[in-house]
């Protein structure tokens, strides 16, 4: 039913945060104003072609009591704790079809259509009501066009310029308040089965393939994990794969005026990771990884 991780939400107090990112070399759309809903956006569009385009959406609160009144109350809420990682979008080619399914499941989720000032579609989205089943708000988008036709417009516009290496969004990850109950909710209502599980010594990982990503549900190993304890919630961290060698990617951030890590061994077998604190890009802490 999921096709594919269509963007991460962050929600930033303003969106002046953009120049952190554009500094890194990332380029954002201008600033879009949502009518009715009290919310405004801009956004860093990543991939290397239809099939792994994403994006990372910059979202600020400009009107709190028009956001509550659109159904965005918890938005407010997250931004009245600071901000950080909100909501996860998951693309699909027949929205109706795919809200009937996780109603028919048990879980509201009304389809309604979002348009631009000049009356002209830009999606049709559905929030799911997942009472409590979930840390984090989850919706479904549609476009009119076609995948392909949308990553070739996005091209043209300039949207995949940047001067820093991000080649796809590799994954995303939440806590998970009971890592059973995740995956069964996940597979019986959103229709996406376990891809994998990683165990170490203080984690267990569940990835779940979406398109051409992991989302990755988070779990204490045991009761003396240090990971035990810490609330569900959606991590404030999308993990890219860099294009070109990891450390070049460090040394340029680093010459940007970020703090990146030094490379090192990643908790996927296979990789190597790095990664520039959330709090020196709004909230959205960015992991670096290369594939070896």
């Amino acid at each position: 039913m999921l096709e594919r991780i269509d963007h991460l939400v962050c929600l930033v107090p303003d969106l002046a945060v953009a120049a952190r990112y554009e500094q890194l070399g990332l380029v954002l759309t201008p600033e879009a104003h949502h009518a009715g809903m009290g919310t405004a956006n801009r956004a860093c569009f990543v991939g290397a072609s239809p099939e792994n385009a994403a994006y990372l959406e910059l979202l600020t609160v400009t009107d709190a009591s028009r956001a509550s009144a659109a159904g965005r109350q918890d938005y407010v809420d997250v931004l009245g704790r600071g901000g950080g990682a909100a909501a996860v979008t998951f693309g699909v080619s027949d929205i109706r079809a795919a809200a009937a399914s996780v109603e028919a499941a048990g879980y509201a989720a009304p389809v309604s259509a979002v348009h631009r000032p000049d009356g002209s579609k830009v999606c049709d989205i559905a929030r799911i009501d997942s009472r409590g089943a979930l840390p984090f708000a989850v919706s479904l988008i549609a476009y009119p066009e076609t995948w392909d036709a949308r990553f070739e417009r996005s091209k043209a516009a300039g949207r995949f310029a940047h001067t820093f290496p991000l080649k796809r969004l590799d994954h995303l990850a939440a806590m998970a308040p009971d890592l059973d109950a995740a995956r069964s909710f996940w597979a019986d209502v959103l229709g996406v089965p376990v891809h994998g599980e990683i165990r170490t010594p203080a984690m267990t990982i569940l990835q779940l393939k979406v398109g051409d990503a992991i989302f990755e549900l988070l779990g204490p190993a045991g009761p003396e994990s240090p990971m035990a304890g810490r609330p569900a919630a959606l991590a404030s961290m999308a993990a890219w794969e860099v294009s070109g060698p990891l450390d070049e990617a460090v040394a340029l951030a680093r010459e940007r005026g970020f703090t990146c890590s030094d490379a090192e061994a990643g908790v996927i077998p296979g990789t190597r990771r790095a990664s520039i604190p959330a709090a020196e890009l709004g909230g959205a802490g960015m992991q670096l990884l290369e594939y070896v």
